[in-house]
């Protein structure tokens, strides 16, 4: 805490007055000037603007590239962590201020010019006060304008070839946007950069002498930024081994590339070059030795020959290995200990300053896989945290877990003193073993919220990093959930059979595969984990588990439909005769019974969920392209997917890389991949916690109010039956003993 007292003091010390909070006032929209009455504009005016504009970005430290450049070649930027959507997209920033890394691989740093930057924004961004800045290896090289809202528009910062490395770099983008007419939360929500990284990285002279390895590594990134994946020929003559080498090629290639997984596809040897043309291909080739070469081929394409003996097993090729490293490990979140307070520190969690009107701050970690509390226990968070005096009316900090909004802490009182350990005590089920996020969400009203946000550069709400978060303690207990086998995917995991050809080709095979190749958990062999690719023709040889799941309800779920479909003609004749008896005086005692069949239905429901009938009906109301299936909790290690027709394997890959490192992820005993990207998991109610260790005196009570729990309507529903028994009993006694009397 004496650490924290002065980080946060220093940062919050030109806060104290509430002025300070935003600034000098500011706000104003400055308005184009018309130089020409006539409404044209000389040739000598648009000059003169471009002098000046240039010359004021140079005050600023940004070169802009003037409108007609002569063709360079680029070395794009790569995100390093999964944004859950396929390669090729434009990255978006969203909201006041975002940061976001990048790896950028540079073949020769004498060769560099600039790094490119293109960009364009939202109509609501403010040009005046909108800007973002660049890093490269933690040197700042140059400040660039949002000022780009009908195409993508770009500028040029140039570098000192001292600061960047030969290989990988790392880039880092700040951008700070403003609204142009409203300023507060939902000002920020209409806030957006998209940065297109086709066209976005290290501006090289030529590419006279861009080949070799350093050459290849550039198509890579190329082709990861395009979205047109990576060619793979010659696959076929591997003979018996082919799985084998491509899987060792390509799951490589994924790992040293980070972020969402990247396209692969089998081509011929000799094809019409089309519109998807690579900028990265491997080739392979029969030969005496197992060996690697690089050339260019004749469409410009950077290939990788990789020759190989035939019918012999794969060998290591230690310089594939070394020009290959590892640019992120997609990491699990850290597992935290239990029954003590842990430091927000110990799971990642660094001091943060909050300067937006609306920011989320998530952190992620890990609980124990065997770990479950279903009962009223408790979890606490001791939060220290600091925030400005004079802050708008309803300015509050909301606290989540998992989503679940736990704590609401004002912020339009006091401030300007430093909240030591505040408890927030919240109920420990909300937590849950594997991956658990915990959320802080600020929302600042803006004062006044239809003028544009003053100036602002100092932060308004600072989150120690000493905070901590205790969960209580739980026996070891497992409850049935895919969430373990999700995590231990590896790239053998994969499995498929005769039949699942008709779902998965060999392309999808290898993207899957090679998407799954990091971020696996420490224990992901030990797991031993299976995925299984399914065609729908296949359904029979899942294992349902005693739950109900048809080819129909999956169906309706892959293969959805909006509009509902016509009424048949069996429909009106069944709507004539439900008329014809309703006019019957005998319809009354029909609808009678009727209403107490479903009554009791609905009751034997309420006590003894049919879980089945519940899945059906869940998974008819679903959008999916893909479906992952866990039904029987006695293989908890083994999964099994189907997709939807003509979906896209990058997409879902892509989705299943982020997943693997988040709580919005699969969960439960089915898990839906919709069509706008997102998890959505269905649990079932009648799911019990099994115990993996002996009952003692120290647990027994914690055991049985898991059990308990997990199902209570059970158990109230014995118990009264238990006290009506006990109640007829006495009754009966008592009735005895007065006749006896008598």
């Amino acid at each position: 805490m004496r650490r924290l007292r002065p980080l946060l003091a220093a940062a919050l010390l030109s806060l104290a007055l509430p002025g300070a909070a935003f600034g000098q006032s500011g706000g104003i929209i400055p308005l184009p000037l018309d130089s020409d009455p006539s409404g044209g504009v000389s040739d000598s005016m648009i000059d003169q603007l471009n002098a000046d504009r240039i010359e004021a970005e140079a005050h600023r430290g940004t070169y802009v590239e003037e409108i007609a450049v002569d063709p360079t070649v680029i070395s794009p930027l790569r995100p390093i962590e999964a944004r859950g959507r396929p390669a090729g997209s434009a990255i978006r920033f969203d909201g006041e201020r975002r940061t976001l890394q990048f790896a950028l691989f540079v073949p020769r740093p004498d060769q560099v010019r600039a790094l490119r930057i293109s960009t364009l924004s939202s109509i609501n961004v403010l040009p005046e006060r909108s800007h973002y800045r660049v890093w490269v290896n933690e040197t700042m090289v140059g400040e660039g304008r949002l000022e780009n809202f009908t195409s993508f528009g770009t500028v040029d910062f140039p570098m000192n070839a001292a600061a960047v490395l030969p290989g990988q770099n790392n880039v880092r983008i700040e951008l700070v946007q403003y609204h142009r007419i409203y300023c507060g939360p939902e000002a920020s929500f209409a806030l957006w950069s998209d940065i297109d990284l086709a066209n976005s990285g290290a501006v090289l002279a030529s590419s006279e002498g861009i080949s070799g390895q350093e050459g290849f590594l550039m198509g890579l990134a190329a082709a990861a930024a395009t979205g047109s994946g990576i060619e793979i020929r010659g696959a076929d003559g591997l003979g018996a081994y082919r799985d084998a080498w491509v899987s060792t090629i390509t799951q490589r290639i994924s790992a040293a590339l980070g972020g969402d997984p990247i396209p692969f596809r089998f081509t011929e040897y000799w094809s019409v070059q089309g519109a998807g043309r690579s900028a990265a291909r491997i080739t392979f080739l029969p030969s005496a030795v197992n060996r690697l070469t690089f050339r260019v081929s004749g469409d410009g394409a950077q290939v990788m020959v990789v020759e190989f003996v035939p019918d012999e097993r794969p060998h290591a090729l230690p310089e594939f290995e070394n020009i290959l490293p590892r640019v992120a490990d997609r990491a699990q979140p850290p597992l935290i200990d239990t029954m003590r307070p842990v430091a927000f520190s110990e799971f990642g969690f660094a001091t943060t300053e909050v300067y937006d009107h609306y920011a989320r701050i998530d952190t992620r970690f890990r609980l124990p896989d065997d770990w479950i509390v279903l009962t009223n226990d408790k979890a606490e968070i001791r939060l220290d945290y600091i925030f400005i005096e004079g802050l708008p009316d309803q300015s509050v900090l909301l606290v989540h877990i998992n989503n679940e909004n736990v704590r609401l802490l004002p912020m339009w009182r006091g401030g300007g003193e430093l909240i030591e350990q505040f408890p927030v005590r919240f109920e420990a089920r909300l937590l849950r073993a594997g991956i658990n996020t915990l959320s802080f969400e600020v929302l600042v009203p803006g004062s006044p919220p239809d003028m544009p946000c003053p100036f602002n550069d100092t932060p308004i709400l600072a989150i120690g990093q000493s905070s901590t978060l205790s969960v209580p303690y739980s026996p070891s207990m497992y409850l049935p959930d895919m969430h373990i086998a999700f995590a231990g995917l590896t790239p053998a995991s994969v499995e498929t059979n005769e039949m699942s050809a008709r779902s998965f080709d060999d392309n999808d095979v290898v993207t899957l595969q090679a998407a799954l190749s990091g971020g696996e958990r420490p224990d992901a062999v030990a797991l031993n984990t299976h995925l299984y690719l399914l065609a729908l023709d296949d359904l029979g040889s899942v294992p349902l588990g005693g739950y109900q799941l048809s080819r129909r309800a999956l169906e309706a779920a892959l293969l959805h439909n909006d509009t509902a479909p016509a009424a048949t003609g069996a429909e009106p004749a069944h709507a004539l005769l439900s008329a014809r008896e309703r006019s019957d005086s005998g319809a009354a005692l029909s609808r009678g019974w009727d209403w107490l069949k479903n009554g009791f239905q609905t009751a034997l429901q309420w006590l003894q969920p049919r879980s089945g009938l519940l899945l059906e009906q869940w998974l008819e109301r679903q959008n999916a392209q893909a479906v992952l299936l866990q039904l029987d909790p006695g293989r908890p290690n083994q999964l099994w997917m189907v997709r939807a027709p003509e979906s896209d394997i990058s997409a879902i890959a892509s989705a299943i890389v982020a997943a693997r490192t988040n709580t919005d992820g699969p969960r439960g005993q089915v898990s839906v991949l919709d069509r706008d990207g997102r998890w959505q998991n269905w649990t079932a109610p009648d799911r019990q916690p099994v115990l993996l260790e002996a009952v003692t005196l120290s647990n027994v009570r914690h055991v049985v109010g898991n059990v308990v729990s997990a199902m209570p309507i059970r158990y109230v529903a014995g118990l009264f039956f238990l006290a009506l028994v006990s109640a007829l009993f006495a009754l009966r006694l008592v009735i005895a003993t007065r006749e006896h009397k008598q």
